[in-house]
């Protein structure tokens, strides 16, 4: 009898630990995201293409960036798997004395362990 309370005991413990354990998948952050300041992208391919994904604007809310690149402007380009919650991506930002985008470097970006929200480039996006 005390044999089987200790496998029962192991065997509640071995589930427990593989039900707390978080798994991601490269295509977990394809999907419509927004920021507080009203920035909502649209993140596409990631997985699918050998290039990677990209993340097309939406809405520009407070953000700073014209409406004029609503679905016409890219937020991430190349969005790359790394591991674990961890993607890469090119950074753009927004030039408003010229109407246009540059290059702002690579960006990490994390998701979180509910995939609700991700943190990059100093903003956190909230699933849509």
């Amino acid at each position: 009898m005390k044999t089987i309370k200790i496998l029962f005991l192991f065997v509640g413990m071995l589930m427990s630990s593989a039900v707390s354990a978080q798994e991601f998948n490269k295509k977990d952050i394809n999907g419509m995201w927004k920021r507080s300041d009203g920035l909502m992208i649209s993140i596409t391919g990631v997985g699918t293409f050998s290039d990677g994904g990209h993340a097309l604007v939406f809405a520009v809310g407070n953000s700073g960036w014209s409406q004029s690149c609503v679905k016409r402007c890219w937020k991430f380009r190349e969005i790359q798997y790394k591991e674990g919650n961890q993607w890469s991506a090119n950074n753009k930002m927004y030039m408003p004395t010229g109407d246009y985008t540059k290059d702002d470097g690579t960006v990490t970006i994390l998701l979180e362990d509910d995939k609700k929200s991700f943190t990059a480039g100093g903003f956190t996006y909230y699933k849509n």
